[in-house]
């Protein structure tokens, strides 16, 4: 046998040695019975992803799905030697139908299924003092001339006047989110901003407090305009009642699960 043809004949005999070799770990990988566990959860923890709802202009946002990755959770539990739930590895599903393809619509609620609800404030309201001292997340819409950094709220740009230098102290202060708030602003300036377009489910005032907290509900987007702090107490405490938490609007929109 010439010499090319037996480095060949060397070459291929090294190769199925180790596609044999590799088949018979991946073999007796699947049968260790921390897999087989695995493969048990799998079909128990997987979510399917729900993919946003469109009406006419409006958009739900969905959920992220997720799936167990079989692999990368058997590697992480065979270092640690014992079946751990906690060291599962999840990978996302996207939704089909998602906001990020449709940031020409408008956001008006979240999705129900995260039993949440937020809250939008004026720079001067009278509110802001009260959801500082009792740690409740709140979003701001702000201008140039009013942000507070130091306030434990995110942020709204709606300063069209001055949008470039208000969101440079937006990103530095880590306070965007990215969101224009409708009426506020222009449709045609948000979307050649590439932002995510919102209007509050219910402007929320003394005048309509009583008629609104009847009907709260989960996804609601709450935009307090000239709210007196008795009315958003009592508001709050039928949030509460109906099982729902106040959480940050960025967190409402999200299509991750929380």
């Amino acid at each position: 046998m010439n010499k090319p043809l037996k480095t060949l004949g060397i070459i291929a005999l090294l190769f199925f040695s180790f596609y044999y070799t590799h088949e018979f770990a991946l073999l007796m990988q699947k049968k260790d019975p921390i897999y087989q566990n695995i493969l048990v959860l799998k079909e128990e923890t997987n979510l399917k992803s729900l993919d946003a709802s469109i009406d006419g202009d409006y958009i739900i946002p969905g959920l992220m799905g997720r799936e167990v990755n079989v692999e990368k959770s058997f590697q992480k539990m065979k270092n640690y030697g014992a079946l751990k739930t906690e060291y599962l590895v999840f990978d996302e599903i996207i939704p089909t139908i998602s906001i990020n393809q449709n940031k020409d619509k408008i956001i008006k609620k979240g999705n129900k299924a995260k039993m949440a609800v937020s809250f939008i404030l004026d720079a001067q309201s009278n509110l802001i003092n009260y959801f500082e001292k009792m740690n409740m997340d709140y979003t701001i819409l702000t201008t140039k001339e009013n942000i507070n950094s130091k306030l434990n709220a995110d942020f709204i740009n709606i300063d069209e006047s001055n949008y470039k230098e208000t969101e440079k102290i937006l990103n530095k202060e880590n306070k965007n989110t990215n969101i224009c708030y409708l009426p506020k602003m222009t449709k045609d300036f948000c979307l050649k901003k590439q932002k995510i377009l919102i209007e509050a489910t219910n402007e929320v005032t003394n005048n309509n407090v009583a008629s609104i907290y009847n009907n709260i509900e989960a996804g609601g987007i709450y935009y307090l305009k000239n709210l007196d702090l008795k009315y958003l107490k009592i508001f709050i405490e039928n949030v509460v009642y109906k099982g729902y938490t106040i959480i940050k609007l960025t967190d409402l929109i999200s299509e991750t699960r929380s």
